[in-house]
Protein backbone atom coordinates (compact mmCIF):
# COMPACT_ATOMS: atom_id res chain seq x y z
CA UNK A 1 0.00 0.00 0.00
CA UNK A 2 1.41 3.40 -0.92
CA UNK A 3 1.44 6.28 2.25
CA UNK A 4 -2.14 7.73 0.77
CA UNK A 5 -5.45 5.84 2.30
CA UNK A 6 -8.19 6.02 -0.73
CA UNK A 7 -11.85 5.61 -0.21
CA UNK A 8 -13.67 3.39 -1.91
CA UNK A 9 -14.18 6.16 -4.61
CA UNK A 10 -10.52 6.44 -5.18
CA UNK A 11 -10.08 9.68 -3.50
CA UNK A 12 -7.46 10.61 -1.57
CA UNK A 13 -8.06 11.00 2.16
CA UNK A 14 -6.98 14.08 4.17
CA UNK A 15 -7.18 15.22 7.66
CA UNK A 16 -10.59 17.34 7.70
CA UNK A 17 -9.28 19.83 10.61
CA UNK A 18 -9.64 23.05 11.40
CA UNK A 19 -6.93 24.18 8.75
CA UNK A 20 -8.47 22.10 5.72
CA UNK A 21 -9.93 24.40 3.14
CA UNK A 22 -10.54 21.26 0.63
CA UNK A 23 -13.82 21.99 -1.14
CA UNK A 24 -16.50 20.28 1.03
CA UNK A 25 -15.01 21.59 4.67
CA UNK A 26 -15.16 25.21 3.11
CA UNK A 27 -18.87 24.07 1.61
CA UNK A 28 -19.88 23.50 5.18
CA UNK A 29 -17.90 26.53 7.14
CA UNK A 30 -19.52 28.59 4.25
CA UNK A 31 -23.23 26.92 4.31
CA UNK A 32 -23.21 27.57 8.28
CA UNK A 33 -22.69 31.45 7.32
CA UNK A 34 -24.67 31.77 4.68
CA UNK A 35 -27.57 30.49 6.81
CA UNK A 36 -26.93 32.70 9.46
CA UNK A 37 -26.18 35.69 7.68
CA UNK A 38 -29.56 34.97 5.47
CA UNK A 39 -31.80 34.60 8.68
CA UNK A 40 -30.60 38.21 9.29
CA UNK A 41 -31.92 39.43 6.02
CA UNK A 42 -28.57 39.17 3.96
CA UNK A 43 -26.97 38.04 1.21
CA UNK A 44 -24.14 35.43 0.80
CA UNK A 45 -22.50 35.03 -2.49
CA UNK A 46 -20.16 32.21 -2.96
CA UNK A 47 -17.52 31.96 -5.68
CA UNK A 48 -15.17 29.31 -6.33
CA UNK A 49 -12.29 28.92 -8.93
CA UNK A 50 -8.65 27.59 -9.12
CA UNK A 51 -5.37 30.39 -9.99
CA UNK A 52 -2.48 29.50 -12.09
CA UNK A 53 1.19 30.43 -10.54
CA UNK A 54 0.06 31.12 -6.71
CA UNK A 55 2.84 33.03 -4.98
CA UNK A 56 2.95 35.65 -2.05
CA UNK A 57 2.02 38.64 -4.48
CA UNK A 58 -1.04 36.70 -5.66
CA UNK A 59 -2.10 36.40 -1.73
CA UNK A 60 -1.31 40.29 -1.70
CA UNK A 61 -3.72 41.01 -4.47
CA UNK A 62 -6.42 38.17 -3.10
CA UNK A 63 -6.38 40.89 0.01
CA UNK A 64 -6.98 43.80 -2.17
CA UNK A 65 -9.94 41.85 -3.60
CA UNK A 66 -11.28 41.64 -0.08
CA UNK A 67 -10.91 44.94 0.63
CA UNK A 68 -12.30 46.50 -2.60
CA UNK A 69 -15.48 44.26 -1.94
CA UNK A 70 -15.82 45.30 1.67
CA UNK A 71 -15.41 48.85 0.85
CA UNK A 72 -17.99 48.84 -1.64
CA UNK A 73 -20.50 46.92 1.13
CA UNK A 74 -19.50 49.71 3.46
CA UNK A 75 -19.85 52.82 1.23
CA UNK A 76 -23.15 50.94 -0.16
CA UNK A 77 -24.92 50.09 3.13
CA UNK A 78 -23.45 52.51 6.06
CA UNK A 79 -20.91 49.59 7.50
CA UNK A 80 -19.42 46.23 6.83
CA UNK A 81 -22.44 43.86 8.72
CA UNK A 82 -21.27 40.17 8.35
CA UNK A 83 -17.64 39.23 6.76
CA UNK A 84 -16.23 38.81 3.88
CA UNK A 85 -13.18 36.12 3.12
CA UNK A 86 -11.23 34.03 0.80
CA UNK A 87 -9.26 30.76 1.25
CA UNK A 88 -6.12 29.23 -1.00
CA UNK A 89 -5.18 25.77 -0.88
CA UNK A 90 -3.14 23.40 -2.72
CA UNK A 91 -4.67 19.77 -3.65
CA UNK A 92 -4.31 18.70 -0.38
CA UNK A 93 -6.92 21.16 1.04
CA UNK A 94 -4.15 22.70 2.95
CA UNK A 95 -2.97 26.76 2.83
CA UNK A 96 -4.42 30.17 3.92
CA UNK A 97 -7.27 31.48 4.83
CA UNK A 98 -8.16 35.68 4.41
CA UNK A 99 -10.52 37.06 6.66
CA UNK A 100 -11.86 40.93 6.64
CA UNK A 101 -14.94 41.73 9.18
CA UNK A 102 -13.80 45.53 9.49
CA UNK A 103 -12.22 47.49 7.20
CA UNK A 104 -10.13 49.71 9.84
CA UNK A 105 -8.23 46.56 10.61
CA UNK A 106 -7.47 45.69 7.07
CA UNK A 107 -7.86 41.68 6.07
CA UNK A 108 -6.52 39.07 8.34
CA UNK A 109 -4.11 36.39 6.68
CA UNK A 110 -4.02 32.53 8.77
CA UNK A 111 -2.02 29.86 7.45
CA UNK A 112 1.04 29.89 4.98
CA UNK A 113 1.08 28.62 1.43
CA UNK A 114 4.31 27.92 -0.56
CA UNK A 115 4.27 29.27 -4.10
CA UNK A 116 2.43 26.81 -6.18
CA UNK A 117 1.90 26.24 -9.66
CA UNK A 118 -2.20 26.15 -9.62
CA UNK A 119 -4.16 26.33 -6.15
CA UNK A 120 -8.22 26.63 -5.49
CA UNK A 121 -9.95 29.06 -4.08
CA UNK A 122 -13.07 29.88 -2.44
CA UNK A 123 -14.08 33.51 -2.41
CA UNK A 124 -17.69 34.09 -0.26
CA UNK A 125 -19.62 37.71 1.25
CA UNK A 126 -21.83 37.18 3.66
CA UNK A 127 -23.50 40.64 4.66
CA UNK A 128 -26.53 42.84 5.07
CA UNK A 129 -28.58 45.25 3.09
CA UNK A 130 -26.58 44.96 -0.08
CA UNK A 131 -28.23 43.12 -3.42
CA UNK A 132 -27.06 40.05 -4.54
CA UNK A 133 -26.50 41.03 -8.04
CA UNK A 134 -24.91 43.82 -7.35
CA UNK A 135 -22.60 42.02 -4.89
CA UNK A 136 -21.44 39.25 -6.82
CA UNK A 137 -20.67 41.94 -9.99
CA UNK A 138 -18.53 43.77 -7.56
CA UNK A 139 -16.63 40.52 -6.44
CA UNK A 140 -16.40 39.27 -9.86
CA UNK A 141 -15.10 42.72 -11.25
CA UNK A 142 -12.02 43.07 -8.39
CA UNK A 143 -11.15 39.83 -9.05
CA UNK A 144 -11.04 40.77 -12.87
CA UNK A 145 -8.88 43.54 -12.39
CA UNK A 146 -6.71 42.57 -9.58
CA UNK A 147 -4.29 40.68 -11.98
CA UNK A 148 -4.27 37.36 -10.79
CA UNK A 149 -4.62 34.66 -13.49
CA UNK A 150 -7.50 33.01 -12.37
CA UNK A 151 -10.66 31.21 -13.30
CA UNK A 152 -13.78 31.04 -12.19
CA UNK A 153 -15.88 27.40 -12.12
CA UNK A 154 -19.16 27.01 -13.40
CA UNK A 155 -19.93 30.88 -13.26
CA UNK A 156 -22.50 31.69 -15.98
CA UNK A 157 -21.86 35.34 -15.26
CA UNK A 158 -19.69 37.90 -16.28
CA UNK A 159 -17.48 35.21 -18.96
CA UNK A 160 -18.78 37.96 -21.26
CA UNK A 161 -16.56 40.50 -19.71
CA UNK A 162 -12.98 39.06 -19.91
CA UNK A 163 -13.58 39.96 -23.54
CA UNK A 164 -13.93 43.64 -22.95
CA UNK A 165 -12.70 44.20 -19.80
CA UNK A 166 -15.28 46.73 -18.34
CA UNK A 167 -14.99 48.99 -21.07
CA UNK A 168 -18.08 50.18 -19.74
CA UNK A 169 -16.53 51.27 -16.42
CA UNK A 170 -13.89 53.02 -17.32
CA UNK A 171 -15.09 55.33 -20.07
CA UNK A 172 -16.57 57.71 -17.47
CA UNK A 173 -13.87 58.76 -15.10
CA UNK A 174 -13.52 62.15 -16.43
CA UNK A 175 -17.09 63.22 -15.27
CA UNK A 176 -16.87 60.86 -11.92
CA UNK A 177 -19.96 62.55 -10.52
CA UNK A 178 -22.88 60.40 -12.22
CA UNK A 179 -20.35 57.42 -12.54
CA UNK A 180 -22.20 55.70 -9.32
CA UNK A 181 -26.03 56.05 -10.97
CA UNK A 182 -24.56 54.75 -13.67
CA UNK A 183 -26.66 51.93 -15.49
CA UNK A 184 -24.32 49.17 -16.02
CA UNK A 185 -24.83 47.66 -19.28
CA UNK A 186 -22.85 43.98 -19.78
CA UNK A 187 -25.46 41.14 -20.68
CA UNK A 188 -25.72 39.78 -17.00
CA UNK A 189 -27.31 43.10 -15.94
CA UNK A 190 -29.41 43.62 -19.00
CA UNK A 191 -31.10 39.83 -18.48
CA UNK A 192 -31.94 40.63 -15.22
CA UNK A 193 -33.20 43.80 -16.22
CA UNK A 194 -35.53 41.60 -18.85
CA UNK A 195 -36.46 39.29 -16.56
CA UNK A 196 -37.32 41.98 -13.93
CA UNK A 197 -39.82 43.75 -16.36
CA UNK A 198 -41.30 40.25 -17.90
CA UNK A 199 -41.81 39.78 -13.97
CA UNK A 200 -43.77 43.13 -13.56
CA UNK A 201 -45.70 42.73 -16.54
CA UNK A 202 -46.64 38.97 -15.42
CA UNK A 203 -47.50 40.62 -12.05
CA UNK A 204 -50.02 43.18 -13.15
CA UNK A 205 -51.48 41.06 -15.76
CA UNK A 206 -52.36 38.77 -12.61
CA UNK A 207 -53.68 41.49 -10.60
CA UNK A 208 -55.45 42.34 -13.64
CA UNK A 209 -57.28 38.71 -13.58
CA UNK A 210 -57.71 38.75 -9.50
CA UNK A 211 -59.37 42.23 -9.50
CA UNK A 212 -61.59 41.17 -12.46
CA UNK A 213 -62.80 37.96 -10.14
CA UNK A 214 -63.33 39.82 -7.31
Amino acid sequence: MSGHDHDHHGHEHHDHDEDCHCHDCEDKKNNTEKTSIEEAGGVAIGLTGHIHGYNADVAARFSNVLLTTGKWVEKESGSLLGHIKAAIYNPEGKGITLNLTHIENGVEQHGTLLPHERVNFNFMSAVIEVDAHELEHVMTDALEDSGIDYHLDNHHHHDHDHDHHHDHDHHHHDHKEDHDDEVCHCEACEDRRKEESERAKKGSFWDKIRRSRK
